[in-house]
C-alpha cells in the first residue's frame, strides 16, 4: 500500500482521494448458466485488483497500470477504444457517468494495481470493473449498493466491451466473502453463502492456454444458447427442467448439445449446493467430473491440454476436477481432501511446474 501511495504521487503529482479493490473468483461449478438465467456456485480467490483515484487538474482522464507500466490519457470514451486493458476503465467511466448525468467535467487520475492472472478464466476483467466502479462510487459519494455496482460492471462488459456474459463474476467479486461458496440465482439475483468444509481444499492449475473472450468462441456459444431458447419457446434455459428436456425438440445436434450442457449443469449446481450443505464433498467432486465431461463434450469449450490436466488430477487423488470460467483455456479447479493433498500435489508436480498451482 505504501508503495502504491508513493507511486501514485510520483505519476500524478496528487494525493489519493479514493481507493477500492475487488477479488478474482473461481467458479466451482456452473458454467454458462449465468446469462441463461440459471445457477452458479463460485468462490473468491485471494488475488485482487486495487484502484486509486484523485482529481485531475488538466481536464483529461489519466490511467496508469502498474502491471503494464503504462500511462494512458484520453478525453473521449467511445472514439478512443483500443481493444486493450484500458477499455475496461473507459467503459466504467462511460457507464458510471451515464448513471450520474449530473456529474459534469469530472476529470480524474486512476491508478491500477493487480496480482490477478489475466486471460485465465478467473474474472480479472470483472474484478477490474468492480474495483473501478467502487472507487468511483466512493470518490463521487454516489452510495451505490454492492449489488448495483455488480449490475453496472456487467453493463461495462456487455454494452461497452461487447462480451455477452452473465452477472456471476461481477456479483461474487462485489459481494463475495472469502472462505465461503457463493450460491447465486442469476435470474432473481438472490444469493446464499455456503461454508466450505475445512477438511477439503480447492486448488487451481493454470493450463497456460491463453484465452480472450472477445476473440474466442464465447459469443458464438451465447448465440447458440439463444437459439435453443427460441426453439424451446422459453426466455431462459434456466427455466427448463432436466425431466422435461428432450432432444426430439431439436433438429440441430449442435444446438441440442449446447442446451443439454446448460440444462444438466443447472441440475448439477443445485445438487452441488445440497452436497456442500450436507458436508458430502466426495459427491460434490463427482459432480465436478460430470460437469467437465459435459463442458468438454457437449459444450466443446475445453482443450486437449485442459482435459489432460483434469484427468491427471483425478488419477492423482482429486475427488473432482474441471475447467473453470468461460472456457477455451485458463484454469482448472480440483477438489482434494486435505489428508490427500500432499500426495496429490507430489503427483501433479511431476507434470506441472510450481508456478502453475494456485490455492483457493
Amino acid at each position: 500500500m505504501e508503495n502504491n501511495i508513493k507511486n501514485f504521487k510520483n505519476i500524478f503529482a496528487e494525493d489519493i482521494v479514493s481507493q477500492a479493490f475487488a477479488h478474482a473468483r473461481v467458479n466451482l461449478i456452473g458454467e454458462h448458466t449465468d446469462y441463461t438465467g440459471g445457477y452458479v456456485l463460485p468462490s473468491l480467490l485471494p488475488y485482487k485488483t486495487s484502484v486509486y483515484i484523485s482529481k485531475n487538474r488538466n481536464a483529461t482522464y489519466a490511467v496508469y497500470s502498474e502491471f503494464f507500466k503504462k500511462k494512458i490519457e484520453f478525453n473521449d470514451f467511445m472514439k478512443s477504444k483500443t481493444n486493450e486493458w484500458v477499455d475496461y476503465v473507459k467503459g466504467c467511466l462511460f457507464v458510471f457517468f451515464d448513471e450520474n448525468v449530473k456529474i459534469k467535467n469530472a476529470y480524474i487520475n486512476i491508478y491500477l494495481e493487480s496480482d490477478i492472472p489475466m486471460g485465465r478464466g478467473i474474472a480479472s476483467s470483472s474484478a477490474l470493473c468492480v474495483a473501478t466502479l467502487k472507487a468511483l462510487n466512493k470518490f463521487f459519494g454516489t452510495s451505490f449498493s454492492d449489488k448495483h455496482i455488480a449490475v453496472l460492471a456487467q453493463k461495462v462488459e456487455r454494452n461497452y466491451i461487447g462480451v455477452s456474459g452473465g452477472i456471476m463474476d461481477q456479483m461474487v467479486s462485489s459481494i463475495g466473502i472469502h472462505g465461503k461458496a457463493f450460491f447465486l440465482d442469476c435470474l432473481s439475483l438472490k444469493y446464499e453463502f455456503l461454508e466450505i468444509p475445512l477438511n477439503w481444499q480447492f486448488c487451481l492449475i493454470d493450463s497456460a492456454v491463453q484465452r480472450n473472450l472477445r476473440d474466442s468462441s464465447y459469443n458464438e456459444r451465447h448465440e447458440q444458447l439463444k437459439n435453443a431458447e427460441k426453439i424451446l419457446g422459453v426466455e431462459y434455459l434456466g427455466s427448463v427442467k432436466l425431466s422435461t428436456f428432450n432432444n426430439n425438440d431439436f433438429s440441430d445436434e449442435v444446438i441440442y448439445k449446447r442446451a443439454k450442457h446448460v440444462v444438466t449443469e443447472n441440475d448439477r449446481v443445485l445438487n452441488a449446493k445440497k452436497y456442500i450443505q450436507n458436508n458430502n464433498l466426495s459427491q460434490f467432486g463427482e459432480l465436478m467430473n460430470l460437469s467437465h465431461y459435459s463442458y468438454s463434450n457437449d459444450f466443446e469449450a475445453s482443450t486437449e491440454d485442459v482435459d489432460l490436466i483434469t484427468k491427471r488430477s483425478v488419477e492423482s487423488g482429486a475427488a473432482g476436477s474441471r475447467l473453470t470460467g468461460g472456457g477455451f483455456g485458463g484454469f482448472t479447479v480440483s477438489l482434494i481432501e486435505k489428508t490427500n493433498y500432499g500426495l496429490w500435489y507430489k503427483n501433479m508436480r511431476k507434470h506441472y511446474s510450481e508456478d502453475k498451482f494456485f490455492t483457493v
